[in-house]
């Protein structure tokens, strides 16, 4: 597999209403659940398998990349500077051409659409075959 691009892409800058309605339910013993904050854009990886004659997009659910963009918002305080420190990351970090990047996929229901659920980056080098 080759990464090519991790595209950063605007998303809805607010929940949906229906889990709006969700954040404002009262919980067992009284107090109302804190709102999650939005995370306003959507990460997409664009890559080729050796198996493709052309490259594959496909969205990234991974919550480290979500958690990891929230805490560098908070660093950086903008959230345009903390899109391009993940770009940064993934790219300086998870894709060097001494890593052997990998992602955990799944499909979303009931649509058949490929995610990335995560992201596994070993080293060339200390690879071996099992057979």
């Amino acid at each position: 597999m080759k990464v090519l691009d991790l595209e950063i892409r605007p998303a809805e800058s607010d929940w949906k209403p229906e889990w709006q309605n969700l954040f404002r339910q009262t919980l067992l013993f009284g107090e109302q659940q804190k709102p999650l904050r939005k995370i306003p854009f959507s990460f997409h990886y664009v890559f080729e398998c050796e198996d493709s004659e052309s490259p594959h997009t496909a969205m990234c659910e991974d919550w480290e990349l979500g958690t990891l963009f929230l805490n560098e918002s908070a660093r950086l305080g903008s959230d345009e500077a903390a899109a391009e420190s993940v770009r940064r990351k993934f790219f300086g970090e998870l894709c060097r051409n001494d890593k052997d990047t990998r992602f955990f996929m799944g499909t979303y229901f009931p649509y058949n659409t490929w995610l990335v659920l995560g992201v596994f980056w070993p080293p060339k080098e200390n690879q071996q075959t099992l057979f």
